[in-house]
Formats: C-alpha cells, structure tokens, sequence
C-alpha cells in the first residue's frame, strides 16, 4: 500500500499522527486497533513526511504561482537548501522549482505578523476643561 493511501485512510478516519519533541511517532489513543496497526506498519515513512513537513514549515517554504501560472517552492533567503532538498524528495515535490522568495523579503510567520502588529489604542476622550475664574474662555460669550 502506498503511503498516500494510508495517509487518505487517516483523514477519512478523523486520526491524527503526529512527531512529539522526542521525535517519536504517536496516534490518538481513541483509534481504531486496524489504523494502529497501519500506521506501526508504515512507521518509518510517517516519520519522515512529518519530520519533511515539520522541516518545510520552520524553514518558511512557501508555495508561489510564478508569473507564467506555474507553481514553485519558494524559500526565505540565507535558507540551508541541502534540507529543504531533501524535504522535497521525501514529500515527493522535487520537481517543482525552488526559487528565492523575492516578496521584499516581507515573509514570515503568523505568530511573527501578529508581534509586528501596531497595537491599537484605546479611544480615551481628553479630560474635561475646567474653568477658572481667572480663564478667560477660548471663544463665544463670557459665562459668569
């Protein structure tokens, strides 16, 4: 079985695998004994498309439309492409180009955009001018 499949059979199923922080491949415990077994099957190519994945995510690979309506990967510059490369081979993606990401060097992250978000001020009226015996008032008539 290809690994698209058991990845499609997955999705259908609702079951999530992921890599934890020790890079361990872990399956919700609610699934189904048939998906476990699957997926212990399968382990090994599971581990590297979410280490590949996880990999294309941190180093900001975008996927672009080039200006003649083709799809290209397109990474940040200064990025260790050798990793990516091989990213892309596992994902099976090594024939789309990979090009420098030219947008002014603007991408970043979600988390990255929100920090870089001017904070809104709260709308606070100017304090109330009180007057003074001695003020003479700005405009209009004199009030006693």
């Amino acid at each position: 079985m290809e690994i698209e499949a058991v990845i499609d059979q997955l999705n259908e199923a609702g079951v999530s695998v992921w890599l934890d922080s020790e890079e361990k491949l872990r399956i919700d415990k609610d699934a189904p004994s048939e998906l476990k077994e699957l997926v212990r099957e399968h382990k090994q190519a599971l581990i590297e498309i979410k280490a590949a994945v996880w990999l294309m995510n941190a180093a900001g690979i975008r996927i672009i439309r080039l200006p003649l309506g083709h799809l290209a990967l397109a990474y940040r510059l200064g990025s260790d492409l050798e990793p990516i490369r091989r990213a892309m081979k596992v994902l099976g993606k090594e024939a789309m180009p990979l090009v420098i990401n030219d947008e002014g060097l603007r991408s970043m992250t979600w988390d990255e955009w929100k920090l870089r978000r001017p904070v809104s001020r709260i709308a606070v009226s100017p304090p109330e001018r009180q007057s003074h015996p001695e003020q003479k008032p700005l405009f209009g008539r004199k009030t006693a």
